[in-house]
């Protein structure tokens, strides 16, 4: 089977390196541009292949190109979900091809544990690693960042035109799902295919039969379907999510695969190169970047700006590294300072989640994965008509603030902190999965996982460096569970997943214990030391770039991510979104690069 899907996926790869005409490679060696951006990027491929209708556009990408680093481990949806080297502890499988390999300092609030974070070292980013999750904010979400900014065109109903320009939208086919009780639901006005926009979004032509059944579960102790799906500026109840698969031929719409292989013709992208510093003139002004590719160091210069897109931990390295950031920090590196701006690599915030554990005796998609026979005809699904268990990554979410009975039992600082956010915002996002047990019988053949994230974390992590140089990884504290919210809004949120188990939807396909907490872990206290534990990231971490108003001490960038006390630099990436959006960010980001590709093709 393995010998067969990557037969396929060197057919797509020759089709893919054939194209010459997608995107120039870059010899390394000084050149000159008129933009040069740093990052390959989710948010790096999308505003450089809008600049490039117009400019000539350099991208400096650290990584390779994941169809022929890592095959089908990328392109194929089903093995979005397996990842190995998304483990988070310390001696998680390394994959260097396309992960950074980033690991944080001790969190002495989660067990002080060091947590592997992975991070796309790619084209594509996040983008080529993620679990595909398309979806977006809520109304007052983006108001809150508007108001916060002081710039009334991140609302919703201004920022919409921005989401249709990012992608084409294939509605729910389904003969291929075959799941008559998972029905999608959504809002096609959100959405305008006459754009073209580059991202394929789609939902997935397989529905897993355990997730089905939780998704039951969890309409069953009151969160309904929503309507409206999760795209239109309302997150509330549960839905099948879509996803950013091409449905053509069930494959990853990255950024890589949709903006530079499609509309890309005018970059020139400079694989396996390191961005060591930004450089400015005696005025301040960016004028291009340093570069290393092996051994041989140049300057990429560019004629008009120069745009970071580094990612939430490598962007506020980097502009540390090039004299950006809090002055003592910078001092104690004997770095020139620039631009005292004491937010740099501050204000981190960070989603984090924990899987509550059920036997189920229903199948999983794992079940129809587990003989040659099976494998052999999920193959044949997915080569001959882009469906079947390999062809989905998608899954079921649900959002919700939690219900008055679990909201009793939150502190009064608890209740006053999250009273802050807005009405539309919810605090818990589920996530239902299932898996095989690989346990002999009597035990479970399938393990039911329902996860709870948590949205609106109090806690706040930071990013620095330990040197002058590029090559010593950022130091990053993450900041899990330091402020005692946290603990109290998880704690309440795995009581409510214990109450979908408990529903009578389930019960009769129950088999054996709670596996994880587990039945002796019942008093909050207990739960709290479980959670501290068993967190785990879900790789949203955001905003240690964060923009803001002219005059705000902690904010590094303004509304169009120009860096304050410099010139022609920006940041265009999820460092820069002022606070961790409710729910999934690749909508948003992508957003992000098309809005302000639209500043600096228009100079703003």
């Amino acid at each position: 089977m393995m010998g067969n899907l990557y037969g396929h996926a060197v057919i797509a790869l020759c089709i893919f390196v054939s194209n010459s005409d997608a995107y120039r490679a870059g010899i390394p060696g000084n050149a000159s541009y008129d933009y040069v951006v740093i990052g390959g990027g989710t948010a790096g491929l999308a505003i450089a292949s809008r600049l490039s209708a117009s400019a000539s556009v350099a991208v400096i990408e650290a990584g390779g190109i994941y169809e022929q680093d890592t095959g089908n481990q990328s392109v194929v949806p089903y093995y979005s979900l397996i990842f190995p080297f998304l483990g988070t502890s310390e001696d998680h499988p390394k994959e260097p091809l396309i992960d950074w390999d980033l690991v944080s300092i001790p969190q002495a609030s989660s067990g002080n544990r060091r947590i592997h974070y992975a991070q796309g070292k790619t084209l594509g980013g996040c983008s080529a690693i993620n679990t595909l999750a398309y979806h977006r904010g809520t109304k007052g979400s983006y108001q809150h960042w508007a108001d916060l900014v002081g710039d009334q065109s991140y609302s919703f109903e201004r920022l919409l035109r921005f989401f249709k320009l990012t992608c084409t939208l294939t509605p729910p086919d389904p003969r291929k799902r075959n799941a008559p009780n998972a029905t999608v639901l959504y809002d096609p006005s959100v959405f305008d295919n006459s754009l073209n926009g580059p991202l394929q979004v789609s939902w997935a032509n397989w529905v897993d039969p355990a997730s089905s059944w939780l998704a039951r579960a969890l309409q069953a102790v009151g969160q309904s379907l929503s309507p409206t799906g999760f795209s239109s500026g309302k997150m509330n109840g549960g839905g099948w999510v879509s996803t950013a698969i091409d449905p053509k031929d069930a494959t990853r719409s990255s950024s890589e695969a949709s903006y530079l292989q499609k509309s890309g013709a005018g970059v020139t992208v400079y694989l396996h190169s390191q961005a060591s510093k930004i450089l400015f003139d005696k005025d301040k002004k960016a004028t291009g970047v340093a570069v290393s590719t092996q051994d041989k160091n140049y300057v990429i210069t560019s004629k008009k700006e120069v745009i970071l897109s580094a990612g939430v931990f490598h962007s506020p390295q980097l502009l540390m590294l090039s004299g950006i950031g809090p002055a003592a920090t910078l001092a104690a590196h004997s770095i020139h300072l620039l631009s005292n701006l004491t937010g740099v690599g501050q204000n981190l915030w960070d989603q984090i989640f924990v899987n509550v554990l059920g036997g189920l005796d229903v199948p999983t998609t794992g079940t129809y994965l587990s003989t040659p026979s099976q494998r052999a005809l999920a193959l044949e699904q997915y080569l001959t008509n882009a469906s079947g268990p390999y062809s989905s990554a998608g899954g079921y979410l649900s959002f919700e603030k939690l219900p008055p009975t679990h909201r009793a039992t939150l502190s009064p600082r608890t209740r006053s902190l999250l009273s802050h956010f807005p009405a539309d915002w919810p605090e818990i996002e589920y996530i239902v999965s299932g898996f095989p047990s690989g346990l002999d019988a009597p035990s479970p053949p399938t393990i039911g996982a329902i996860a709870a994230t948590l949205l609106t974390p109090s806690s706040r992590g930071s990013v620095t460096i330990s040197s002058s140089s590029i090559l010593n990884p950022p130091v990053i504290d993450l900041g899990w569970l330091t402020d005692p919210a946290d603990g109290d809004v998880l704690v309440a949120a795995v009581r409510r997943i214990r109450e979908a188990f408990n529903s009578s939807v389930l019960t009769p396909l129950i088999a054996g214990a709670e596996i994880a907490p587990g039945d002796a872990v019942t008093s909050d206290m207990d739960i709290l030391a479980w959670v501290r534990q068993n967190a785990q990231p879900i790789w949203h971490a955001s905003s240690t770039c964060r923009m803001g108003r002219v005059g705000d001490l902690d904010a590094v960038v303004d509304s169009r991510t120009r860096v304050f006390g410099v010139e022609r630099l920006r940041v265009v990436d999820n460092s820069v979104v002022p606070f961790s959006l409710p729910g999934h960010p690749q909508a948003s980001v992508y957003m992000l690069a098309e809005k302000i590709a639209e500043d600096v093709l228009r100079g703003w």
